[in-house]
């Protein structure tokens, strides 16, 4: 059931990110999806249309949304402003905005789970594409900062998933580095 919000509560949208091979499909499934969920990935699997077509009717489903004032989340690459949009736009309608930002600490690693990936009968992205996007996915951390309530980035490099990034609506950030994400690394990651 997606929820309409007519009195004083905010919409809420739910953001899961990072780039193609970070696990960010696998820390999903851990956290609460809104009824109103889309990926275009999942559209592909389950119609056989082309990507393309999948990727314009997700972010017609969320315009839709956001038009009216319902609840819904997404899961993204972000490597492009079509979902750095629809955020935008979300915030502007006074959506309450959360985001799970998964990410490596190399795009080699991210190559490699594609690849592992595809040997299990998952979907393949090129070598070049899924080391472009890491790059411009990473590079479009700086703005979900500033459009989001709270945004928690996670460090998905070793066994588990650790924590590298809170922000939590109004309260200074904090930042957590570990062995494979310095301060200085995790600072010119959301610094512009």
């Amino acid at each position: 059931m997606v929820k309409k919000y007519m009195d004083n509560r905010k919409p809420l949208l739910i953001v899961f990110a990072g780039p193609n091979g970070s696990g960010k499909s696998t820390i999903t499934a851990n956290f609460g999806k809104l009824d109103g969920y889309t990926n275009a990935d999942d559209i592909v699997k389950e119609t056989k249309i082309p990507n393309k077509e999948a990727a314009e009717y997700v972010i017609e489903k969320r315009y839709n949304a956001i038009e009216n004032n319902e609840d819904f989340s997404f899961e993204t690459v972000l490597s492009s402003k079509y979902n750095i949009d629809v955020i935008k736009k979300a915030h502007e309608k006074g959506y309450f905005i959360k985001c799970i930002y998964v990410l490596t600490a190399n795009p080699e690693l991210n190559v490699y789970r594609i690849q592992s990936r595809v040997k299990q009968g998952g979907h393949d992205v090129p070598v070049d594409k899924i080391i472009d996007r890491y790059y411009k996915s990473l590079k479009n951390i700086r703005e979900l900062i500033n459009l989001c309530d709270i945004l928690h980035i996670y460090d998905n490099t070793g066994d588990k998933p650790l924590r590298i990034f809170r922000k939590h609506k109004e309260e200074p950030f904090k930042i957590f580095p570990n062995d494979y994400w310095s301060e200085k690394q995790i600072l010119e990651l959301i610094e512009d």
